[in-house]
């Protein structure tokens, strides 16, 4: 059984329902171009920075002012976004790709983003080659309510918000079609979980608890959906900067590194390879996880 591994640290995560996705652009990449003209938001509405007042129209976003590299499109009405919403992918300025409807300023049904599947740190070079992931979540009245699924890595259902039913996380990525992990919900209350692994076309359930120490468990996708439980899990593990064999910094979670290191290296030199890095595994490395472990 190969797993999708996520010990690496994702950099980008962002899918808070009460983030302005064009406030956000706005604040953080100032060097765009707005059309029509220039709008800031205040009290919730956008107004019009040369009449005070709040803007109707379309809204196009650009990172030239040729008009040739659109980031974004909406429409606003009486200071309000009401129609739908685009964010083009853009690789120069790090963006995701987002497109889905708003209603009075509210989310309304599908939502998909678009983004490089380890997120935007070390971005490569090569852009030919990123692998991307897909993210659909459903809305309603501004509430998550209906499907969500992480391509090749969860399928769950919301409803007023909060998790229900039968969420399945896929982390094996040579079996993407069967389930590693399931888990029940009862208004977002984590009430079962089952988990198996699948080895040599044969599935074997095991204890979860066990799973996570021999693999990586769902708290990493749930990351990806809430960003609410990141400091949660920046206190329960520890985090460390190690440079791969390119020279590369790697931000990875030290007791889950080391974890995996004392299960499949057990050989005194050899290499780890994981979504692009590698990194030579030796007693040195060891010894600095195990100064570093909370364990």
């Amino acid at each position: 059984m190969k797993l999708l591994l996520l010990f690496l640290i994702f950099s980008s995560i962002s899918f808070g329902d009460q983030v302005d996705e064009m406030e956000e652009l706005i604040l953080n990449h100032q060097d765009l171009i707005i059309f029509p003209e220039k709008l800031y938001k205040d009290g919730g509405v956008w107004l019009t920075q040369s009449m005070n007042s709040p803007f109707t129209g379309r809204v196009e976003i650009y990172a030239d002012k040729n008009k040739q590299d659109k980031v974004l499109e909406c429409t606003i009405v009486n200071g309000y976004k009401h129609g739908i919403f685009i964010q083009y992918v853009n690789f120069m300025n790090k963006l995701p790709g987002v497109i889905g409807l708003y209603m009075d300023d509210k989310k309304e049904g599908g939502w998909t983003t678009i983004e490089p599947l380890d997120g935007w740190l070390n971005f490569p070079v090569s852009r030919s080659t990123v692998p991307m992931k897909t993210t659909y979540i459903g809305y309603r009245d501004g509430m998550r309510d209906g499907s969500v699924r992480i391509s090749d890595l969860l399928s769950g259902q919301y409803y007023n918000g909060k998790k229900t039913g039968i969420w399945y996380f896929f982390n094996d990525y040579e079996n993407k079609t069967l389930w590693t992990i399931k888990h029940q919900y009862d208004e977002d209350i984590l009430i079962d979980s089952k988990c198996r692994e699948h080895i040599k076309g044969n599935s074997f359930d095991i204890d979860c608890n066990d799973f996570e120490m021999k693999y990586v468990g769902s708290k990493y996708v749930l990351l990806q959906l809430d960003p609410s439980i990141e400091d949660e899990l920046k206190d329960q593990f520890n985090r460390l900067i190690i440079t791969d064999v390119n020279g590369l910094d790697v931000e990875i979670t030290v007791d889950d590194f080391l974890n995996h290191i004392s299960y499949y290296h057990k050989r005194k030199v050899s290499i780890h390879k994981e979504r692009g890095y590698s990194f030579h595994i030796n007693d040195s490395l060891r010894t600095l996880l195990k100064n570093k472990s909370k364990y």
